[in-house]
């Protein structure tokens, strides 16, 4: 099955804003839609991305992903393109309160954007506690969709890898700029 064959007929293509976004949703998906994601979410995106990088290649994978960063995730892309971190930075709050990591994480915003350490990811640690393999994963997932988060914006994200489970996301303006 050609690449483009694959990506039209999955039954996520909507929800992963390949087609004008979540078609449960409709064009205004935002990440706080209410309700429990179930922790094995992450295994399954996991899957999911593997398996397209796997069988179509890193190129197909960055393109679902990026349909995801600003198509299902376009208004917190739409701000970053505006020079607005805000709602990337409350993003990053609501997540980790959300998956149980409160005391896991610290968010620094500097002045030329924002320093998002994660000390124990809780969706790493689902994976490892479910006997999970592959959730180290789960952090190139992060690298790339970052990248894509900030493409054709004034930003740029850095995603290192500091530990197992661990990573720094810096993100400032790209050419040393203030936020």
């Amino acid at each position: 099955m050609k690449r483009r064959k694959f990506i039209k007929d999955t039954a996520c293509a909507g929800c992963l804003g390949l087609f004008g976004g979540c078609l449960s949703f409709g064009d205004g998906l935002y990440y706080r839609f209410g309700g429990e994601v179930h922790r094995d979410f992450h295994a399954s995106i996991l899957d999911g991305y593997n398996y397209v990088k796997d069988n179509f290649g890193m190129d197909a994978a960055r393109e679902v992903l990026g349909n995801v960063a600003r198509g299902v995730q376009r208004q917190m892309h739409e701000k970053l393109k505006a020079g607005d971190a805000s709602e990337l930075l409350e993003h990053w709050r609501y997540y980790m309160s959300r998956e149980g990591g409160d005391g896991c994480f610290t968010l620094t915003e500097t002045p030329g954007g924002a320093v998002f350490e994660v000390k124990a990811c809780p969706a790493r640690a689902h994976l490892v506690k479910r006997g999970i393999a592959g959730g180290e994963g789960l952090c190139e997932l992060t690298r790339v969709f970052n990248e894509e988060l900030v493409k054709g914006t004034p930003f740029e994200i850095e995603t290192s890898i500091t530990s197992d489970g661990s990573c720094r996301q810096t993100l400032r303006r790209r050419n040393g700029g203030a936020a």
